[in-house]
Formats: C-alpha cells, structure tokens, sequence
C-alpha cells in the first residue's frame, strides 16, 4: 500500500521489533541505533505532512506511543542484567540479607554468636542467589540484622568505661558523651582560661544488652553518677608567668699564692633573674607537672670566681712549721708522724678516725686542719676527753680529741685559720696513751681521714 500512515506505522513496528532483540544482547548500542534510525525514518516519511499541522501532531502521538514501549523494554532489560552473584543469608525462612563473599559466612555466623553471648548453634543458612548491587550490605550490618530476627528483646547498646573499668551501657555514644560533657562544662566554668579535660581514658564499645538489663542507664543516671561518686578526676592545664631567680655558678681558678685547702673569693657572685612562662597541670587543684614553655632573660647572673690554693709545703706560724699535705688539710700535729691507729674496724671495734702519735707525744701542739668556725670547744661525755670541733663550711668538719687538761686554746664561736694551734696532745677521755684523735666529717657522717691528709687510702 502507499498509504503513508500505514508505512509509518510498519515502519516503527518494524523498528521495535529489531530494537528489542537488540537490547537482550547489546542494548546499549542498539538504542543509539534504533532511536536515529526512528527519527530518520519518521522524517522521511512524514516530510509532505509537515504541511498539514493536524496530519503532523496524530503522526508525533503514534511515534511518541512506541518509543515509551521501546523504552521500557530497554529498562526492563537493562535492570535484569546488572543483577551480580551473591550469598543470600536466611533464618527460619527469612532472607535477613546479602553478602558478596561466601566466605564470610562462618565468621558472621560466630560473630552474631558473640553478640548474643551464646555457643548455641543457629539455624542460619546461606545460599547462593543474584540480586542487585544495592542489596549487598556489610559483614557487620548483617550480623546485626540476625541479632535483631534471632533475638527481638535484645537492643544495641553503647558501654562506657573509665580508664578500662566497665560503668553502664547507655543508648548510644552521643548519649554517653552528652553525659561526660555536661560534667565537663561545670568544670570548664570554674577554669575559664585553662584547657580542662578529664584525667581517666575514656573508651567505648558497642554490644548487645536484652533491653531489660540493670545496667543500661539514661544520661541522666550517667551524669548523676559521675558528680555524685567523682567517677572521673577533671584535670586543667594552664599557663603561668613568674619572675624567677637565676642562680650564678662558681668558678675555680687555681692559684699558687694560697696553700692546698685554702681559698678566697675573687669576685662575690650575683644571682639573675628572668621572665618564665610556664604550662602547669593540675589534678584537683594539685600541682602534678610543669614544663617551661620559654624564658626570657631580665638580669644576667654573675658568676662567682674562687681561687683554690696550690701549694703543698711548710706553714711557718712564728714558733712552729706546719706540715701543708697534697691533700685538702694541713697536717694536725706539730712534730708527730705516726699513725697509731688508721680509720675503720679493730679489735676495739670500728675506729671513726685515726690516731696520730710518736716519741714524747704529750703536748705536742694540736692546729686546724684548715680555716673555719669553732663549734664545740670543751669536756666530752662519750669519750673524747678534752675535744674541739671546727666547721670548714660546705657540710665539712674535723674533731681533735684526748687534748691535755687545760690546753685548749680555742673557744666555741671563734674563727680559725689554717695551722692556727688550738691545743696539745694528750690521754684524757677514753685512751689508754698520748695521742691525737683525728676525724674528719661529710655533712655529719665520719669518712676517712687519710683522704684529705695526703695518706694512701
């Protein structure tokens, strides 16, 4: 027939039967085909209508009306081709979900388990199926699917722990948090140019609780308890400023003009100062850590310099020569050599000194082993007899002891020099014949003497 409606017409009744055969197979490339071969086909055989507007709008209807069916053939076969191989997860005839790796399927399993905090085996199945992208879920979503068709009473829930130590279980973590911080905020208040936080660690885990449990609490209940049993220590770092002294240090230059043991100050140091800027951390109001963030330096200290004495030989005192040692004392007998009795255990038990004596010992003159201040002058009830007793300063003192009766040149209060006599030797107090008793002590504790007389240890 050359009626041009009808050719129309056979024309696309063609075309969509050659459309959908396509579409099964490579649809994507036959609808760019079919829909230019349509439009061309359309303006071929309608190009004398377009003269007629009514001719034209009933012919735009049909060609409309068959490409929406064309259409949705096309969809129909594109949704069935992107379905994908998948396992279908079921209980008790339900499918629950869909996973894309079978072999997650034990391990879901023993999860959901878990969760349920149960070894009793489920009748959970998995089966092959195709479903579409979208359907696919995770491993976790899934196995919180099953708690719910397995298990309806039971509801997740969030745990809160401080510092590891289990407290509740709350709906959710912002619940727990809301809890936490409504606390903090007070604290903030009291602190408001501190950064204030909480001393404990604070965790959370999620689990599954039947949702009658005890241990389930409102916000309410959380934030009550915290205030009310101080389940968290709040904590505030700040920072603080202050002018701090800055100690000088002590320089030693040694010197020949002195005698080993003395000194002298040459120049008197000076403490300095600087601006300190320090960040503080406080638990409960006490101080726990400070670290300095910078300083900055106001005054310079100055150091102190002391001249050591070098010299090791004789000190003429007018009358007598004192015997200046390698070590820090000269020696404390004038004319005696002898050690008696050295530092440490005897047979009378331990020695806490050393005993110097030799030929004609009785009133040989006794002299300070350096320059310091007379402490104790006098009679000694435990055994010293007739003592003195210097301090040299720095925590270090020296004890003379058995003195003669009466030969103490020396008072408490009174300054000494350094081979200054102070008195003779004699046998009072506990011994049994003329000599010195020599000790020499650290920050009270009796050392060996021999150290700082220049005698082989």
């Amino acid at each position: 027939m050359n009626n041009p409606i009808y050719n129309s017409i056979s024309a696309l009744g063609t075309l969509v039967t050659n459309l959908v055969t396509g579409a099964i197979r490579f649809y994507r490339r036959y609808i760019l085909f079919g829909i230019k071969n349509t439009i061309a086909k359309f303006i071929i055989y309608n190009k004398e209508s377009f003269k007629s507007a009514k001719t034209f709008i009933k012919r735009a209807v049909v060609f409309l009306l068959i490409a929406s069916v064309i259409t949705s053939v096309v969809v129909i076969a594109n949704r069935t081709s992107t379905k994908i191989s998948a396992t279908e997860v079921v209980f008790d005839g339900e499918t629950v979900g869909y996973i894309k790796n079978s072999d997650d399927a034990e391990k879901i399993k023993e999860t959901t388990l878990k969760k349920l905090n149960t070894n009793k085996d489920l009748e959970i199945k998995f089966k092959n199926a195709r479903t579409e992208p979208y359907n696919i879920i995770s491993n976790e979503e899934l196995s919180d699917n099953l708690v719910k068709v397995i298990a309806p009473d039971y509801i997740k829930v969030c745990e809160v722990y401080f510092d590891d130590k289990f407290i509740c279980a709350v709906s959710d973590q912002l619940t727990a948090h809301n809890a936490i911080n409504a606390v903090l905020e007070n604290e903030k208040a009291k602190f408001p140019k501190a950064a204030v936080s909480f001393n404990e660690k604070i965790t959370y885990r999620y689990a599954y609780y039947k949702s009658s449990d005890e241990n389930i609490w409102t916000k309410d209940r959380l934030e009550l308890a915290i205030r009310g049993f101080e389940l968290l220590t709040p904590q505030h770092v700040e920072c603080e400023t202050k002018i701090s002294k800055v100690e000088f240090e002590t320089v030693d230059i040694e010197t020949n003009t002195l005698f080993i043991g003395d000194s002298r100050v040459r120049r008197k140091g000076q403490n300095g100062s600087e601006y300190v800027i320090d960040l503080v951390t406080y638990i409960n109001d006490k101080k726990v850590m400070s670290q300095n963030l910078t300083s900055l330096s106001i005054k310079a200290p100055v150091s102190q310099v002391v001249e050591r004495g070098m010299r090791a030989e004789s000190i003429s005192m007018g009358g007598y020569t004192v015997t200046q040692t390698s070590g820090y004392f000269c020696w404390p007998v004038v004319g005696l050599h002898v050690v008696t009795s050295p530092f440490g255990w005897r047979s009378l038990g331990n020695h806490k000194g050393i005993d110097i004596s030799g030929a004609n010992a009785s009133g040989s003159l006794v002299v300070a082993g350096a320059s310091g201040v007379v402490t104790e002058a006098g009679w000694s009830t435990g055994g010293y007899g007739n003592y003195v007793m210097i301090d040299h300063g720095n925590g270090m003192e020296t004890l003379y002891a058995h003195m003669l009766d009466n030969s103490l040149m020396v008072s408490a209060g009174e300054q000494v020099t350094k081979g200054q006599a102070i008195g003779r030797v004699g046998n009072t107090g506990y011994s049994f014949g003329a000599h010195l008793h020599f000790e020499v002590r650290i920050n009270g504790t009796r050392v060996n003497p021999a150290w700082y007389i220049g005698l082989e240890q």
